[in-house]
This record gives structure tokens, sequence and C-alpha cells, in this order.
């Protein structure tokens, strides 16, 4: 609830008498608005903001020497006196006065003058609250025989403890009043107030060294000197000694101090072991009761008991829901109410190095206060007895103890928790409010792409910095402290209510609205919460001009003025309000709880509201007092709430939700009596509430869910609960299945308790999201002076995912049918999986680590709940994050490493299965991991995960040969030696590609190159396997040993292998383009150097068609289109059958409304008949241009319509040339930007050109002029074929293939003949290529005259191969169905035995010699067979 921030203030306590003697006690007034700072001869009095000295009053050495030294002080209630012990025994009273001689009898006046958009009621400077101008004078004293040892005030009286072990009661006028006289031996101590024997002290010298009172609890809480703890009451208030009982607090025998919080009927006890233990009053018994222990764990900093000492002071805050503890030897902590430790100073303190001892280091606390409404605490501190030397040039530091302030923010739920606050997280602070960047932004709430709650979680788990609202200075200036600040549901607006009136501030528009008329401000004060319900400012207030209590709605959009407020008046005052829909809930002093309704009433100008009192409740028999009351709300469940509604159902408010001192009680509306009949008679007379029943305890704060989700309502209708120490607490509920609900109608659906612990401490809920929010205060080191003893706080906001604990407890507790419900309606969340790896991670932790067998182990139904989700992926990662130790366990139970690689490669899950692979290389032989990896390898390389192979290829070449027959308990033991070897991230280097992992291979403005593996890289970084800095010089020790050349060459030999048997089969399938991707993003890959040894072995292209259809579908490359007019000149020179005739006249009589689109293609072009098109073309009229004439023209020019039509005709008559030479030019620009595929493709394909032209490949750099269409590629492959010393065989292979592919652009439309659409679409794409191939008519006769010229001779063939027997073999037979069979299928799979020949024989020609090519040879036979096995 309370966060420290900022820098601690030293405040300047040097009094101006001189006298320089240390501080020694600080104390408080009942409003906490007065503190006096004793010494041990003076007294002074602060205020609190400003924290400035008033008075200080020194003794004279005459009144030392008699009385003695100061030793504590306490305040009369009025603050009107105060009383000081001294250390011989006497008790001094100081009167308290305001000092009239001062002007105003004020000391310092801050004055301003207060201005306000509208009109002003008065423009004279207003005097704020003044500083008093006080004065202390002695009035009496009073000796206490034996000495004092602590002093509580009894309303008008003080309670003496003394050391003869009396109890002794003394006016403020210093008169003892000894009838009321106590002997602490007379008292009767027993376990309890009812069944227990009640015994006297057996020593009659003990006495009450500590002692703290409550008015509420009606006692007191004492410590004894012999360190026994017990509370001391009555059974009248008067405290006579005849009435007076003790009950002992057990297990407490070292105790040291105490304090009472009476809000929560709590009592702190500090014992020397530096531990906190707290009880609760027992309402029955009246037996102290142990509720939790202050006790700071080896987590949070080892040995506190030994480093820290005893507890030597506690404090509660001003509305008890924090409790700060400090330490003899040093050091403060803060806890909440029942026990979460919220902030603890151990090891953040400065002034030394961390080396130093930790005894000088923790900062020494003689006496501490907490400040007006908990915003600040006083500290008195003091410096070590051995304080490390000052810094030279600086002076060392001040040895008495020094006035800290330390500034705190707290949640706006410790006193106004309303429904509003409890849906964000919302801290104020003295001056200032804190809320999330992200909160109250319109976006997270229209949000189009996430449910509301996702994109709100999205926003509040990226963004950990705060938006921190200023309060106005012309509200602080009069109404200073804030007490109570609230937030609307949509966190647009927040109010705010300090000691008089309220303010309200509007986040879109930055915009406070305070009271126009000051006298309006000042008459009200806020006494029972703040809150929002829609626009309007809900407040329940006391009127001090009428005397009376009243609930006040003030609408937000107009001027803040009583004139448009609407006010109910209550008859007692109100404690506590909240709303839930449309109604508001009042707690009232009087123990009664009363329930409005509340209607909105749009009237112009100003809306404003009407309230109507529906119904009234009486809890006074089961709250001991509506101080005791913390929070309350109406709610729509119940203990049985029945089947699950539709979500169009909105339930009515079925309970009332009481949090009485921690004791959640439910009262629920009675329906055991007889039903109503009609619904008009149900609406007027509200079912009555029933006794209630107790949901929780030690509960501090509690959450539910305002709206309905029908798909998550397990979550939405649930109670969230924080406990303190004992975490979170979820009241879930469990709907029963439809068929179950059938079955038994009788079967109402429960609810279970589940409780958990988190790592923060949860100040909101995001029910949908699954995330609990939090704050915390984190210190910043500098390199501080010894005389800065406090670190920089810095506020900083926490989160955490809590779904995992819900699932964990359900599975335990045997409900996976209903954990099952909720994870599936969760599984649209980003961090699913990340739960799931908590909840494996978390149980596999605990029983493994166990070191008493486990009756029931929850692992296994843990793994079956998993394996409904994506059970591979979550059982790799929490591998990988937990210790190796833990592996044996968890994987016998999930199944092997190797079974579940192997389904990740069935399934197609590479990336999961290189993390089994990590996981095997720990396990297993590195010969094991070794065939893993070449199996995760081949299928990288055929799913086209570039990223992935590369890394395995250096996984690959990474393993030791030397480690691969190593024995497998040999591996164990240097991995239980170093189990953290080999890292657990996969960083490596990027793709090549600009775009990442896209398929890209080239830049598009790259120049030439040998090598695609020095393109570009990326920054786009994947999960990669590695080699460490260990496998690196594993690596390069091998490769400069001699003695390891064999094996090095071999292991190099074994990955080459396996790189060129994929590279072949992927030029077996003409996927070029795979292959240069491939090529690219494996490190020192040569492509031009493997394409030229292969070039007429795996590089040669026996099928001319299926090659060219697999680079248009590869670079969705479009097939050339031809349009009507080059369809009709073409008929009319050439001899087409009557089907081609028909067929063009059937393209006549569309009149222009065809659409042509070619495979790949993007862009429609029309198709208008017009009277150009009657010309005749020849073979000659083809314009062929190089891609270069267009190119720019191309890719600037704006993309053709839909609607667009242009005219085509490559001819027309010589009169009307000149008419028609702009359209000609925007006939040919549209058929050109038709006929081109995207920017990127063209770029590939011409830097592939290059490549495979220098390889020598001339089949593919004919193939890819041909998809490019360009003229001046075609005549420059052949000029190669003429001028180099090419293979003859290619070259016929170069003029068959040109004959076949002029072969099928003239047969392939007789494939589709039964729609004349399909049949035109298809007939032009696949006709497109006629006028480019008569175009290149020429080099196919060049070549025709170099394969004559050049007959390929016996020896020829033999050494380049045998023509393959798939050759294609292009028939004029009508069976249409054939051909198109043919067409389709050009992809065809390599054999183990065709691939593993050539393959050996590469490594034959790349050894060093004989020995080293046979052994490669060998190795490769080895690897293959027990590859194919693998595969098999």
């Amino acid at each position: 609830m309370y966060f420290p921030v900022g820098w601690a203030k030293q405040l300047n306590a040097a009094q101006p008498t001189g006298d320089a003697r240390p501080l020694v006690h600080i104390c408080s007034n009942q409003d906490r608005l007065l503190f006096a700072v004793l010494t041990h001869s003076s007294i002074s009095i602060w205020y609190c903001k400003p924290a400035v000295q008033i008075v200080c009053f020194r003794r004279s050495d005459n009144s030392v020497v008699e009385f003695g030294m100061n030793v504590c002080a306490k305040w009369k209630p009025d603050s009107s006196m105060i009383a000081i012990v001294t250390s011989k025994g006497y008790i001094l009273f100081y009167q308290v006065e305001v000092e009239l001689s001062k002007k105003n009898a004020s000391l310092y006046i801050q004055k301003e003058e207060r201005s306000f958009g509208g009109k002003q009621d008065s423009i004279e400077l207003n005097n704020s609250d003044c500083i008093p101008a006080l004065k202390l004078s002695q009035v009496a004293y009073s000796q206490v025989p034996g000495g004092v040892t602590s002093l509580v005030c009894l309303r008008e009286e003080l309670m003496v403890a003394t050391r003869r072990g009396l109890l002794q009661r003394i006016h403020w006028d210093g008169i003892v009043n000894s009838d009321m006289t106590i002997e602490l031996s007379s008292i009767p101590f027993s376990a309890d107030l009812q069944h227990s024997r009640a015994s006297m002290l057996d020593d009659r010298g003990i006495y009450v060294s500590r002692q703290d009172y409550s008015p509420l609890l009606g006692g007191f809480a004492v410590v004894l000197s012999n360190g026994r703890a017990a509370f001391i009451t009555a059974n009248t208030l008067k405290f006579e000694p005849s009435n007076i009982v003790g009950v002992w607090a057990q297990e407490v025998t070292e105790a040291t101090t105490a304090a009472i919080n009476h809000k929560y009927t709590l009592m702190a006890f500090g014992c020397q072991n530096a531990e906190g233990i707290v009880y609760h009053l027992d309402e029955l018994t009246g037996a102290l009761l142990v509720s939790h222990r202050l006790v700071v764990s080896s987590k949070e900093f080892p040995d506190a008991q030994t480093i820290c000492g005893a507890v030597s002071e506690l404090k509660w805050t001003p509305d008890g829901t924090a409790l700060a503890m400090v330490w003899r030897k040093g050091g403060f902590s803060l806890w909440s109410v029942f026990g979460a430790l919220l902030v603890h100073s151990m090891g953040v303190e400065s002034g030394g190095s961390i080396s130093d001892d930790l005894n000088t280091q923790l900062l020494r606390i003689q006496s501490l206060e907490w400040g007006c409404e908990g915003y600040h605490l006083w500290l008195l501190t003091d410096r070590p007895d051995n304080p490390s030397p000052s810094p030279p040039g600086k002076p060392s530091a001040d040895p008495h103890p020094a006035l800290h302030q330390l500034n705190f923010v707290k949640s706006a739920l410790a006193l106004n928790p309303c429904a509003g606050n409890h849906e964000h997280l919302f801290l104020q602070g003295e001056d200032k409010l804190y809320l999330n960047p992200e909160e109250g932004m319109p976006h997270l709430h229209k949000s189009s792409a996430l449910p509301d709650s996702l994109a709100a979680a999205a926003a509040f788990i990226g963004n950990k910095q705060w938006q921190i609202v200023p309060l106005p200075h012309t509200y602080l200036a009069h109404n200073w402290p804030i007490r109570f600040a609230a937030v609307n549901a949509a966190g647009h607006c927040v109010a705010i209510a300090g000691k008089t009136g309220l303010a309200h501030y509007a986040l879109y528009s930055r915009k406070w609205k305070l009271f126009g008329n000051e006298t309006q401000e000042r008459d009200m004060i806020v006494t029972g919460g703040l809150i929002w319900w829609k626009d309007f400012v809900c407040t329940a207030c006391y009127n001090l001009l009428d005397q009376r209590d009243e609930i006040r709605f003030y609408p937000r959009d107009s001027k803040l003025d009583n004139t448009f407020a609407h006010i109910v008046r209550v008859p007692s005052q109100i404690m506590l309000i909240n709303t839930f829909r449309d109604l508001l809930i009042v707690l009232c002093a009087d123990c009664h709880i009363m329930i409005y309704s509340i209607l909105r009433v749009n009237v112009q100008p100003n809306p404003t509201v009407q309230v109507s009192k529906i119904q009234e409740v009486a809890i006074g028999n089961f709250i001991p007092h509506p101080a005791n009351v913390v929070a309350l709300t109406l709610t729509s469940i119940r203990t049985d709430t029945g089947p699950a509604s539709a979500p169009s159902d909105i339930p009515d408010a079925e309970s009332i939700v009481v949090n009485v001192a921690g004791r959640l009680l439910l009262f629920q509306r009675d329906r055991s009596g007889p039903q109503l009949k009609s619904p008009k008679e149900a609406k007027d007379r509200p079912l009555p509430f029933c006794s209630p029943v107790m949901v929780a305890s030690a509960v501090e704060s509690m959450w539910l869910c305002n709206h309905r989700n029908g798909r998550k309502q397990h979550l939405t209708e649930a109670l969230w609960l924080c406990c303190g120490a004992a975490g979170v607490k979820v009241w879930l509920p469990l709907y029963p299945k439809e068929e179950q609900q059938n079955k038994k109608r009788g079967f109402m659906s429960k609810r279970i308790m589940i409780p958990f612990h988190v790592d923060i401490y949860p100040l909101a809920l995001l029910f949908e999201a699954g995330i609990m929010l939090g704050a915390s205060s984190e210190s910043l080191s500098y390199n501080a002076s010894n005389d800065e003893i406090w670190p920089y706080l810095q506020l900083e906001r926490t989160s955490h995912v809590y779904l995992h604990h819900i699932l964990r407890q359900l599975l335990k507790r045997h409900l996976g049918v209903h954990a099952l419900e909720i994870a599936r309606t969760c599984t649209d969340l980003p961090y699913f999986l990340h739960v799931l790896e908590l909840l494996l991670h978390e149980v596999l932790e605990e029983e493994a680590t166990s070191k008493e067998p486990i009756p029931d182990p929850l692992l296994p139904r843990v793994v079956a709940f998993v394996e409904e989700f994506d059970f591979l992926q979550t059982v790799a990662h929490c591998a990988r994050k937990s210790e190796v130790a833990l592996w044996q366990y968890l994987f016998s139970i999930v199944g092997t490493p190797k079974d579940l690689f192997e389904e990740c490669l069935l399934e197609g899950k590479l990336e999961t299965a290189a993390s089994y692979l990590i996981i095997l290389q720990n396990l297993e032989q590195p010969i094991v991991a070794r065939q893993h990896a070449t199996l995760l390898l081949d299928a990288a390389l055929e799913h086209r995960h570039w990223d992935l192979a590369r890394d395995l290829v250096r996984f690959l070449g990474a393993i030791d040969p030397s480690e691969a027959e190593c024995p497998h308990n040999v591996v164990k033991n240097r991995l239980a030696s170093a189990p953290a070897m080999y890292p657990t991230g996969f960083p490596s280097a990027p793709p090549v590609s600009p775009q990442g992992n896209d398929g890209t291979f080239v830049r598009p403005n790259a120049a030439r190159s040998r090598s695609l593996s020095n393109a570009e890289t990326s920054s786009k970084e994947k999960s990669k396997l590695i080699r460490t800095d260990s496998m690196e010089n594993k690596l390069r020790l091998r490769r400069s040993s001699s003695g390891h050349k064999d094996e090095v060459s071999a292991d190099h030999f074994f990955i080459d292998v396996i790189l060129n048997r994929h590279a072949r089969k992927l030029l077996g399938v003409y996927r070029i383009r795979d292959l240069a991707c491939f090529a690219a993003n494996l490190e020192d890959y040569q492509l031009v150097g493997w394409l030229r040894k292969e070039q007429v072995r795996a590089a040669r292209v026996e099928d001319f068609v299926a090659a060219l259809k697999r680079l248009h579908e590869d670079f969705l490359w479009p097939m050339p289109v031809l349009t009507l007019g080059a369809l009709q000149r073409i008929s009319s020179t050439t001899s087409l059958s009557c089907q081609t005739a028909r067929l063009v006249d059937q393209m006549e009589d569309l009149n222009g409304d065809g659409v042509c689109k070619g495979p790949g293609m993007g862009r429609p072009l029309g198709l208008t008949r017009t009277s150009t098109m009657e010309s005749s073309l020849s073979t000659s009229d083809v314009q062929l241009r190089p891609p270069s004439s267009f190119e720019d023209v191309s890719h600037t020019t704006t993309e053709v319509s839909d609607t667009s039509s242009f005219m085509e005709g490559d001819s027309a008559d010589s009169s009307s040339i000149s008419d028609s030479n702009c359209l000609s030019e925007l006939e040919q620009l549209s058929h050109e930007l038709a006929n081109r595929g995207p920017h990127q493709s063209e770029v590939e394909l011409r830097y592939l050109f290059q490549i495979v032209l220098e390889a020598g490949c001339l089949e593919w750099a004919l193939l890819i002029a041909l998809v490019l269409r360009d003229a001046m590629a075609i005549v420059r492959t052949v000029n190669t074929a003429s001028l180099t010393h090419t293979p003859i065989d290619m070259v016929g292979r170069m003029r068959e293939g040109l004959s076949y592919l002029e072969l099928w652009a003239n047969t392939e439309w007789y494939l589709i003949c039964s729609v004349i659409q399909p049949l035109i679409l298809r007939f032009l794409c696949s006709f497109g290529y006629k006028p480019f191939m008569q175009a290149i008519a020429g080099q196919v006769k060049q070549l025709e005259k170099i394969v004559e010229s050049n007959p390929p001779s016996r020896m020829q063939l033999t050494s380049s191969g045998t023509p393959s027997p798939r050759q294609r073999t292009v028939s004029m037979s009508s069976d249409a169905s054939a051909l198109e069979e043919e067409a389709d299928c050009p992809e065809r799979q390599l054999s183990m035995e065709r691939d593993v020949t050539p393959l050996a024989d590469d490594l034959a020609e790349q050894g060093e010699d004989d020995t080293d090519g046979s052994a490669a040879v060998d190795n490769l036979v080895r690897e293959s067979s027990s590859y194919e096995c693998a595969i098999s």
C-alpha cells in the first residue's frame, strides 16, 4: 500500500541556542500536524508542511541536573500540553499556547491571489492556513518513584508504567490518582478470557517496559521486563483495579516493543530475534491468536536476524494499512497490515562500498513517527559506531543523530476502496497522482484489433512509466493533505478531496475544476469517500453550515458549484460508499447499510440524477464497530450460483460483501421464504439479506469485475482477495457441463477458494488478461558521500501473470476439466504458451528437488494437461530454462528427447526441434547429436528454413570428432561439471536478405558478385544454434592440430555432402530460386564454382517446359499476354486449325468484355476490339526492346485500373499512322505493364542470369532470358555457347529445348476446351510466347549451326552422361488429359542411391590424396546408411 519515493529530506535540527546535543525522541500530536523533537536538554515543536521549526525550549542546566535528561514525550489529545519523561523518574508538563503577541498569532503566512476562469466572488487576497506561533512553558512536574518506563494517554489522564511494577494514573496537572493505581502482581493472567485458569505473576520485580493503548479494543498491549507479552483489559472503560485482567500472548518470550492497530484489531510485538509477531483478538474466547509473523527471509536479505539485531520500535500508519519496523543494530522495513513485505532498507543504504562490513552500513533509527495521512515518515537517524572515513576534501560526517523526512505514496485503496480504484493502478502522493500512462486513453477502449482488456493489457505490460498528475497548488494551499482520491471506470477523470471541498481533473483536457465559490468549498468536509458514477462525482460529506451529513452528486461537465449538485440527506455520519452498476451502497456510523438506486435525468443545460432509497440493512450485530469496516460493496456472486447464464443476462445485486477488520463477510439475499408473486412487488420490496457467512480472513483488498464476459466467466465472476503474507486467494466458480446439468437438475455450481503466492504486491487486476499490476520502490545507486545515508528511491510498476497458479491449484485438486475450460478461453492471450511453461517449470522444480518421496505427484497431470495445447514447444522451452539436473525427471514423464525430436520433425516444428537438439547434445553422445542434427538440417533445407540451416551447419562443424565416439558416461560427467557450457539463447548472424527470411537473395541494386554469400545482411534475428566460445576454441585448436587433419577434412566433407545433395535435389526439380536462397544464406557456399562443376550433371535441364513454368511460379512472373489483335494477325500469317479459327470467332463475339490474366498477374488488361485488329502481323513486325528501354517507365507509372481499356495494334494502315502514334505508345506501355512481374523478382532474375552465365549453365541462362523476354540476353547466351568451350550436348539440349517450347506454345491451348472464358485465358497465356519465339528464330538457327559443325562424340556423351529417359516428347495426340498430366507434374524425387554416387565422387575429387579420398568415401557411405535408416 505504501511506497517510499525520491530523496529523503534532511532537516536542519540545529538549535539556535547552540545546543549540539543529539536528538533522542520524536512524537506527534493526534492530528499529526505538530511534532515534538527532544534532545537531552531541549524540546522543539515542528510543523509538518512545510517542515519548519516553530519554537524551541531549552531547559536550564540546574533543571537537567535536578530532574534528569529528556527521554520521551507524549502529547495531550487536544495538543494543549506535552508530558516529558526524564531519566531521573520525573514527568515534566509543558503548556503549549498560541503566542498572541505575534501578528495574527501566526509565525508564517502564505499569501496568494486565487483566480478562476469564471466570475469571481471575491478578488481580495485570501489568507491561507497559517503556521501558528507557539510558546512553551513548564507548568508542573510529577515525581514517579522507581522511574518511568513508558506512558500512554488514557483520555484525560496518563497511564504511567514504573519500574516498581505499578501502573499509575496521573492527571495533566501532575496530580497522581492513587485510587486507580494498578499493581502488576495483582493482575490475573490467563490464555483467554473464558475457559482457562488465571494465575498471578510469581516475580514481583517484573514491570511493564513498553505499552500501547487502543480505545476500540479497550485495553493495553504490554511488554514485560521478562520478555513476555500480554493484553491487559477490563470489564469497564474506567479500568478500575479490581476489574483488570490479562491475556498472555502465546509463543512470545523475548518481546521488546508493542503496537496496536485498532482498525484491524491487531497487536504487533517485536522480538529479540529480529522478528515480529502479530496477534488478533478472538471475539469468542478473548484469546490472542497468531495472525502472521514478520520475518525477513534469506531471499530478501541473508542472515538478517544476526545482522539487524532486536526490533527496537514498531509504528502503524495513520490509516492502519502498513507497519514500519526498525532494528536496534540498524535497518528499516515496511509491511502491509497482514505481513507482506513492501520495502526494506538492508543493502540499499549508501555511504560505503558493498565490500565493507554490513554492520557499518545499516542505517540506525533512534525514533520514528508517521506524518499526516502517512505521506511522510519522520526519522531520527544515527550514524554507526565505526563510520567509514570521509573521502579527501570532504568534511567528516556528523556523529550525532539527524532528523530526516522520507516521502511516501500510497494506494488510493487505503482509504477509498471504491469500484473505480479497483480497476486501475492508481497511487496518490502529497502533491501528485500516479497513473498508468495509457490509462484512460480512448483508443484503448475502442481497439478493433484486440478486445478492450487485451489491448489495455498490452499497454500496461509494455510501459513501465507513470503518468503523473500534479495537484493544483490553489487547492492544496488551503486543503492539504489530500485524503481521498478516485478515478472513473474508463480512467478518463480523477477526483480528490482534502481537508475541505473537492476538485476533479480530466485527463483528455488536462484541466482541473475547483469550486468557484470558496465559501462552498470550506463548508463541506468529505468524510466517507469519493467515487465516480458515470459522469457524476459522488461524495459522502458533512455540511458544516447546516451541521448534517449528506450525499452529493456533482456533474462533471458543469461548474463545480452547489447549484448544480443533487443533495441527499442521511441520518448519521457516512463511513464508506460504493457503487454497483446503478446502485449506491452506503455504510453509516449507526451500523446501518442503505442501498439507493440512481437514475440519470437529462435536463438541459445541466444533467442531474434521481436518487431513491430502496433498502436498509442493519449489521450492528455482526461488526464490533463501524470503524472496523474496511470496505463494502454489492455483487452478483453467491455461494451457489447455478449454471452459467447467457452473457446478455445481467444479474441483480445478490449479495453484500463487507470486510470487517480483515474478515470477509458475505450477506446473501434470503430466498428460503415465500416467493414474491409479481415482478412489481419484487421491485418494490427487494428480498432481505440473511445472516452472513465468512468467506476468508486476513483480507487486505478485494477485487470484483463489474462487467460480464460470457467467454471468460470463470475469471470475471470470481472474487479476488489480497491476503498479505498468505498471498492471493481466488473464490472461483465451477460451472457444470451442459450434459451434466441436464442429467442432474439439482446440481448447483459451487465455488472453490484457491490460494497462491505472487512475487509482487497486487494493486489492480486485469481480469480477462490474467495479469496483476503492482508497484515497488527501487533504489538507484550513486557515488554518494558519507553524509548521504539514503539512496534515491524510484517508483516502478510491476506486473505478474497469475493464470498458471489457478491452473496448478485446479489440477492439484483433480479438477482438470475446469482447468481445461479456463485455459481454452485464454488461448488468445499472446503469452499463453509462457503460462504453460511457468506451470510446468514450477511443478518440475518443486517435485524434482524434493528430498522426500511424493505420494501423489502432480507433474504427470500437468504434462497431460499441456498435451492439449502446444506440448512440444512448452516442454522444450521449459527444459531449456531449467537446470540440467532436472532433465532426467522431466523426460522420464514426457518421453525421451529423441522421440520428441522426431515428433517435431514429423509435425514440421523445426525451431522446436532445434531446442531438443541442444538437449540431446547435453544428454547423449556427440555422434547422436550429429545424426539428429543431420536429420534436422535436411528438414530445414527442405522447408526453406535458411537461418536454421545455416546455424546447423555451424553446429555440425563445431562438434569435436575426438568426442564423437566417447562413452556416454564421459559426456554426462563433463556436463555435470559444467552444466552451463552451452548457451540457452540462439543469437546468430542475421539472414542475408534485407527483408529477413522472406526468400529474397539479392539486393535491389547489388553489383555483380561471384558468390551470393556476401550479400547484405538483415537486422532481424531469430532463435539460432551457435557455437559457444569453448566450441570455437576447440574448433580452432582442432584446425591447427596436424593430428586431427584427417578427421577435420572428413567432417567438413560430410557437411559438404549434405549441402551438395540438397543443391542437386533443388536443381533436379528446377527450383533454382530456392537454390539461390540456399546459397545466399549459407556461409562460404560458392554457388558459382558448384554450378560450374555441375553444369553437365545436376545443372542440366531436360524438360524446358517444366523448368519454364517453375520459373514463372517461383518468381511470381506472369505468363506473356497476347492481345486479340496480335492473335488475329498471327492467325492470318500462320496456318491454324479449324478449332483455332472458331476460337478467334468466339473471342470476337466477346465485344471486348474479356479480361486476360496470366498466372501470378496482379493487373487485368481490358480487350477492346477496334478497326486496327484487321491488320496483319509478320515476324519482322514484332518489336523487341531490351528491358532497360522501359524499365524506369514501368516502375513509376501508376498501375492500370480495372476499368481501363486501351486500343491494341502493332501495325495500321499507312493513312492512320500519323493519327494514332500517341495511342500506340499507350497501348504498348500497358501491354508491357501487364507482362512484367514484381520489381524485386526482376532484380533477382537478372542477378541470377549473371550467376548461371558465369558458371557456364547456359540452359538456365537461356530459360531466364526467355522469362524476361530479353532478346539481348538470348543473344549473349548464344554467343557464349559459340565462343567458349561449351559441351556440345549442352548446346544440343538448348536447341531441342527451344523447339519443345515453340511446340508447347502452339499446342498447350488444346488442354482446356470446355468453357469459352477459361479457354481464352489459357490460350492467351500459353500462346503469348509465340511472337517472342518467332523473334528469336535466328538464334535457334545459330544453335543448330553450332551442333551441326561439332557433332557430339561417343566420348562426350559418356563423360557428360546419357540422355535422361525422362526427356519429354511432345505428342500432337488429341488426348488432352495425358498432355496436361505431363505438363503439370514437373517435379521428380531423387532417391538415395542416385545421390550418393555423385556425391561420393565429389568427396574423392576434393580429397588431398588417395588415402583421404577413400577415407572420406567410407565415412560418407557409413553416414549415408545411418541417415537412410533414420529417414525410414
